[in-house]
């Protein structure tokens, strides 16, 4: 080959190895273009979403703040409602006090026919309105979960007698027949929450007078073959009445809060429409069921299937007989603001042959017990000055004046909310009794904490 020729190989060489690299350095150009606007987006992306969590971030910050807020203002309804509820509760349960206890006490003297009729007359509408009270309040208590129910031995065949005794005035001032149906091998004596039994079937059978306007309304109580929940054994509970009965159509919300058929019941009958809401939910929180069974002007039945337990212990035989009020030879403090609750406590305890102090509030209350020694306390627990709280603290304080720091101390209270509870026990008092006063009740309490101790 020429040296020409090795020249021109040469330059072919180069100007190829020229344009390979100018297509190099092409594609490098073009592909770092392309990966400097991936950058470019990568980037906006990144700040956008940077930016959006940013947003969000405020967005649920601002959120928490508020449900902080909401929080506050639910707790701060919540606290209000239940300190309105327990205030109201006092105010109405105070003059109710009254009311009742006199009832009562006229009730045991010899008066003549037609005046035990109307003092019954008397104290059998207190009890309604009572009834009502306690309604709201159990129905707020529910609402907030609060609800709770006691496990005792009791004697069931005295509270299904002395609950019919206590519905036949209603019934025969409506000239209806109350009839009861129980079965001969119903269990003597269960165990479970008498206290919510007997609110369960005096909302039902009360219901089955108010909406009866002729013929009868019967209780039908017997051991219940249906299984319940844990193994429980159950009572058949059957209300059944010749009543005005139910449209099909409301049967399903018959048990709602404030519902009753139709909104002309309310004007002709009355109530609150919280009765069998809250019969409903004492049933089922216990495991129970209950159910209605209704056409319209053909009447009603409810039927419960009611759990219970077995006895914890054997019965005393002291259980089954009428309470015996016996001679209270004691001296008791009575501290109460309001007169009317002073005359109607004090009259039971002059009954029972008790001696009475009374102081006003807590702070006389304290410089009695300075200077003398009583054998119980009765102390209200609202009252100006020195509430009963304040005062039962002081009673405790070993530092203070008072000459009896173990005194048992019974709280008289017309709030029946389980903080105020806590509170009575939190002050130090060994008891609390509810207003309106119920004799046996207070009888019993002073016996145990006086003369049984003794």
């Amino acid at each position: 080959m020429t040296n020409d020729s090795k020249y021109d190989a040469v330059l072919r060489t180069l100007d190829r190895e020229r344009q390979a690299r100018r297509s190099a350095e092409k594609i490098i150009e073009e592909k770092s273009l392309e990966i400097y606007l991936v950058n470019q987006e990568l980037l906006e992306l990144n700040q956008d979403l940077e930016r959006r969590i940013a947003e969000r971030t405020q967005a649920i910050e601002a959120s928490k703040a508020e449900l902080e807020i909401a929080k506050k203002i639910a707790e701060d309804a919540t606290s209000a409602k239940s300190s309105f509820l327990s205030n109201m509760s006092h105010e109405i349960r105070t003059p109710l006090n009254g009311i009742i206890s006199i009832s009562e006490l006229l009730l045991d003297e010899k008066l003549p026919e037609k005046a035990m009729g109307m003092l019954g007359s008397i104290k059998y509408s207190a009890d309604n309105l009572l009834k009502i009270i306690n309604e709201i309040l159990d129905f707020s208590k529910i609402e907030a979960g609060k609800i709770s129910f006691e496990a005792i031995d009791f004697d069931l065949h005295r509270l299904l007698k002395e609950l019919i005794k206590n519905l036949e005035f209603s019934a025969k001032a409506k000239g209806i027949d109350l009839i009861a149906d129980f079965d001969k091998d119903l269990p003597a004596r269960i165990n479970g929450d008498p206290v919510k039994l007997s609110q369960i079937l005096t909302n039902l059978i009360g219901n089955a007078i108010k909406f009866t306007l002729n013929g009868y309304v019967k209780l039908i109580v017997k051991k219940s073959d249906t299984d319940l929940e844990n193994g429980k054994m159950g009572l058949y509970i059957c209300v059944k009445d010749s009543g005005i009965g139910i449209p099909k159509e409301k049967l399903e919300s018959i048990f709602q809060s404030f519902v009753q058929s139709d909104s002309s019941t309310t004007r002709h009958f009355g109530g609150t429409g919280l009765g069998l809401t809250i019969s409903k939910n004492f049933v089922e929180l216990q495991g129970g069921t209950i159910k209605v069974e209704s056409e319209l002007n053909k009447g009603s039945r409810f039927i419960i299937h009611y759990p219970y337990s077995s006895c914890k212990k054997e019965q005393d035989s002291s259980e089954s007989k009428p309470y015996e009020f016996i001679p209270l030879p004691i001296k008791v403090l009575l501290v109460e603001d309001n007169k009317l609750n002073q005359f109607v406590a004090s009259q039971f305890l002059h009954k029972w042959k008790s001696t009475v102090d009374i102081a006003n509030n807590g702070k006389e209350a304290v410089y009695l017990l300075s200077k003398n020694k009583y054998d119980v306390i009765l102390m209200d627990v609202q009252m100006p000055e020195m509430n009963g709280l304040e005062a039962s603290r002081l009673i405790r304080d070993k530092n203070s004046n008072v000459l009896q720091h173990n005194i048992p101390i019974i709280a008289l209270t017309a709030n029946a909310f389980e903080k105020s509870r806590k509170e009575i026990a939190d002050a130090g008092m060994n008891e609390f009794i509810s207003k309106p006063l119920r004799p046996e009740l207070m009888h019993g309490i002073l016996k145990t904490l006086t003369l049984d101790r003794k």
